[in-house]
Order: C-alpha cells, then sequence, then structure tokens
C-alpha cells in the first residue's frame, strides 16, 4: 500500500510537471512566429544573395507551428486536469474510478508517441532554418542570425537567378532563445510523458490481484490510492 501511495503521488506530480513543461514548449513556439508576422519559419528556407543580403525562398509551415502548439496545449490541460483529480483522489475528497485507470494508460502512451512526432517535427524543422541561415558567409552560428538586421529582402536577386518570397517585415530578435526553449520543452514533455506511462502502468500491474474480489491475496486500499 505504501508503495502503491508513493507511485500515485508521483504520477500526480509528473502531471503538474509536464503540464507546466507543455505550456513552456506552447508559448514559446507561438511567440516566435508572432515575432515573424504569424508565419512559422519551421521548415523555412533561406538563400543568400551576396555577402550581405539574404532572404526566404519558402515561408515554412504554419502547419509544423499549428501542431506544435495546439497538441502541447492539449497534452498540457489533460495534464493538470488529471492532476487534479488525483491530489481529490489522495486528500480523499473523490473516490478512484478502476474504469479509468485503462483509458488513461493508453492516452498516456498515446500523448508520449504524438509528443516524440511533434518533437522531431520541431527539431527537424528548425535544423532546416538554421542550416539555411549559416550557409552564408558571415553566420556559422544560428544564434548570430539575430545579428541581421534586414530580415525583409524580397523580390528577385539577379546574381543567382533566385527569386524571394514576399512578406510581412520579420523580427529576428528572440527566434533563436525562444525556439531552443521550445524544442528543449518539447523533448522533456516526452520525457515526462513516458515516465508517466511506465508509473501508470506499474501501478495497473500491482493492483491486478484487487481486482478479484474473491482472491484471499487481494489487498484492501484505501480510496487515497489510485
Amino acid at each position: 500500500m505504501a508503495i502503491q501511495g508513493l507511485l500515485a503521488i508521483t504520477e500526480t506530480i509528473m502531471y503538474f510537471v509536464v503540464g507546466i513543461t507543455g505550456l513552456v514548449a506552447a508559448i514559446t513556439v507561438g511567440i516566435s512566429r508572432d515575432a515573424f508576422s504569424s508565419q512559422c519559419i519551421l521548415y523555412s528556407e533561406i538563400k543568400w544573395c551576396n555577402d550581405t543580403a539574404m532572404g526566404f525562398t519558402d515561408l515554412g509551415s504554419n502547419t509544423a507551428c499549428s501542431f506544435a502548439v495546439g497538441i502541447e496545449v492539449i497534452a498540457s490541460l489533460y495534464a493538470i486536469l488529471f492532476g487534479i483529480y488525483y491530489v481529490l483522489i489522495i486528500i480523499g475528497k473523490v473516490e478512484g474510478w478502476k474504469f479509468l485507470t485503462i483509458p488513461s494508460i493508453i492516452i498516456n502512451v498515446a500523448f508520449t508517441l504524438v509528443l516524440f512526432v511533434e518533437s522531431c517535427i520541431v527539431s527537424v524543422g528548425f535544423k532546416q532554418f538554421c542550416d539555411g541561415l549559416t550557409s552564408g558567409p558571415h553566420v556559422k552560428d544560428c544564434s548570430k542570425g539575430s545579428k541581421i538586421s534586414n530580415w525583409n529582402i524580397h523580390g528577385h536577386c539577379a546574381e543567382k537567378d533566385i527569386t524571394f518570397k514576399q512578406h510581412d517585415p520579420y523580427s529576428g530578435d528572440l527566434y533563436f532563445g525562444f525556439f531552443t526553449t521550445g524544442q528543449s520543452a518539447s523533448w522533456f514533455s516526452v520525457l515526462f510523458w513516458l515516465i508517466i506511462s511506465i508509473l501508470s502502468i506499474i501501478r495497473r500491474v500491482r493492483d491486478k490481484p484487487t481486482l478479484d474480489p474473491n482472491s484471499d491475496k487481494a489487498a484492501i486500499t484505501p480510496n487515497a490510492v489510485i
């Protein structure tokens, strides 16, 4: 019973931790998109016309940013609500519903897999953006791109026969810090959801003998154990 209670408390804490982590990922990616006139820079393509002028030949995928923000928000709200529900069970305000055990495990595993895909999308998309940015002669570190004074070159580059996309004014001052934070938070979310999934499965396995009321080995657990 003591181990079950410890597992339940640990899982509850992890729900709140992953909820906060997911919101950090969603907010930072969202702010980065707003800085670029609501245009996602993930998977954008940058070409350099000459040593000092660069522009976007592809403005990136808004779908990628929308998916990253949306799934992190959904997962975070679910985690926080479920964490509150677990707290109410632990303090004895409500009874734990056994029929929620299997669905919660399925949802936890599903969020782990979906957020893994989302983290890969963010990481690969941001790398593509940075690869284009650092392909020029003067920017060799993606973090230094914030020092570029003009992100808003568009039109045709006669020197290399490149046509840059027309777009609203961009501000590249904060993209690296926000996207790096969002990317890290996304991967931490995956790790925390994996831990939650493992904890919920362990508790299910340990609870299994109690599902048979006729068994003389069935443990008697209080309402506080989820």
